[in-house]
């Protein structure tokens, strides 16, 4: 069983097309056509990369875990040529059977890429790729972040100037943690709304919606810790970073869930 089973299972047959959309847009392919409604041509979406066209077709048949098979992609070489198009891509919610993964290779053979990313393939993708695309198919209708502890057990974070919670859902995008000197020449580290902390003069700054994701979390770590070498800090530095760093935990997103920038070339 994937950790991904819940995500492909939640997703419907018509965003499963969108979705494919998305994930190629991740790997850097244009889209020249997307999915529409009614009569398709044979075809989901158009898409480009390198200066090849290819059609995209989706099937999404993780409830009856049914692979594709030659039935499902017939005529693949009278798709490409009725869409002008330089080769092909499935894009499949299980797996590919023997049959049709011959006839992509026979396809292939003659000039025409056959490319397929069958449900193990795009789960390997899924952790590197852009969060807001899991977010945007996998979280319920309405829910934008997670939280990681019961509520009685959460602390808030609340600005420095305002004292509003910046880890509340309608605050993350709104709030951010910077590192400045004050005016003894010391080093501080305050976190806050984007607002209250815009008049500050920052020496370097990360976004509460940034520090959800771990490997920028890391990084702002390993940032400030390079740059307090030798420097005076303010009596309250270590309190305040300590707080950003511990709290800000309790509404991270999973490590397999996507990364704030996406890694996938």
């Amino acid at each position: 069983m994937s950790v991904y089973d819940n995500f492909f299972e939640n997703i419907s047959p018509e965003s499963w097309e969108f979705f494919a959309i998305d994930f190629l847009s991740c790997l850097g392919f244009n889209v020249e056509q997307y999915p529409s409604r009614g009569i398709d041509g044979g075809i989901d979406a158009l898409v480009e990369y390198n200066n090849k066209k290819y059609i995209v077709s989706c099937k999404h048949y993780f409830i009856s875990n049914k692979s594709v098979g030659t039935t499902d992609e017939p005529s693949i070489l009278d798709r490409i040529f009725q869409h002008d198009a330089d080769g092909f891509i499935g894009f499949y919610s299980t797996t590919v059977s023997n049959q049709l993964a011959i006839r992509f290779k026979e396809i292939s053979n003659k000039g025409y890429e056959c490319i397929f990313y069958d449900k193990n393939i795009i789960s390997n993708f899924l952790p590197k790729i852009h969060s807001h695309i899991l977010q945007k198919y996998g979280l319920p209708n309405k829910i934008k972040y997670v939280m990681n502890v019961e509520h009685y057990n959460y602390k808030p974070l609340q600005c420095l100037v305002c004292g509003k919670d910046i880890l509340d859902d309608k605050n993350i995008s709104r709030s951010m943690a910077l590192i400045c000197l004050n005016n003894d020449d010391e080093l501080e580290y305050l976190y806050g709304c984007k607002k209250c902390l815009s008049d500050i003069f920052d020496l370097g700054w990360i976004e509460v919606n940034q520090s959800l994701h771990q490997e920028q979390l890391n990084g702002w770590i390993n940032f400030v810790d390079n740059y307090i070498n030798n420097r005076k800090l303010s009596t309250t530095f270590y309190k305040h970073k300590s707080e950003y760093e511990s709290r800000i935990q309790q509404r991270m997103f999973p490590s397999n869930w996507g990364q704030w920038l996406p890694i996938v070339e």
